[in-house]
């Protein structure tokens, strides 16, 4: 799929200048539109607290982020990144991806919910068929949005949580290990649904501890360690 030529651009969506926290020291780096920048390091080397402070779950104590040229104030959050553009697709898919007790089309309209309002309250009719959509477009099965996400396989439920996120049309999508424990072959449609993002013009940062998974889908990668960018 690389030898496609790449739709990445010259325009810089995300920067970040000598950004600190407790668990990460000046780490500094930049995303093109269009572009999948890959993260690599082992666990505890400071990707994922990086991503998190990106998304507003966790401070920076100094450092810059600057979104599509404008520097992000203090006090951002995670409601503020989302209206931004920013989305999240968690490490752990089981706690943090979706709530467990829900079916399907609740789970995608969770991070979105204000498209599906008519009046005060959320319209059952226009979540179920926003999932059906999705459901089509990603090719998931079964092909229940009623089916609880929970008793999806791995692949499945990975599609369900990244249409969730692109119910709210991000522009950066952060995928952290996003085939992890995925069989072979919806990891192969996991990859084709970023190729198809950034062709779009949407940007990705994919952190991976799997070198040949970066190294085939990544324009760029960065590695980290022990909190540095090295």
């Amino acid at each position: 799929s690389r030898l496609k030529p790449s739709p990445m651009t010259d325009e810089v969506v995300l920067k970040v200048e000598h950004l600190c926290n407790e668990n990460y020291n000046d780490v500094s780096f930049e995303l093109h539109k269009g572009e999948i920048l890959g993260f690599f390091g082992l666990v505890g080397a400071g990707r994922t607290e990086v991503m998190r402070t990106l998304i507003g779950a966790d401070q920076r104590t100094s450092g810059k982020i600057i979104l599509k040229g404008k520097e992000v104030k203090n006090g951002w959050n995670t409601t503020k990144a989302l209206k931004a553009g920013i989305g999240l697709l968690p490490e752990d898919r089981k706690t943090q991806g979706f709530m467990n007790l829900s079916n399907n089309y609740e789970n995608i309209a969770i991070s979105s919910l204000e498209k599906y309002m008519t009046g005060p309250f959320t319209d059952t009719k226009k979540k179920i068929k926003n999932a059906e959509v999705y459901f089509e477009e990603m090719d998931v099965h079964p092909r229940r949005v009623d089916y609880m996400t929970s008793n999806m396989s791995g692949g499945n439920q990975q599609k369900v949580i990244i249409a969730r996120w692109l119910a709210n049309n991000p522009d950066i999508l952060i995928m952290d290990e996003p085939t992890r424990g995925i069989d072979v072959g919806a990891k192969y449609e996991i990859y084709q649904i970023m190729i198809d993002l950034v062709k779009q013009g949407k940007s990705i940062i994919m952190i991976s501890s799997e070198m040949p998974e970066l190294i085939g889908m990544s324009n760029r990668i960065i590695v980290m360690c022990n909190g540095h960018i090295t």
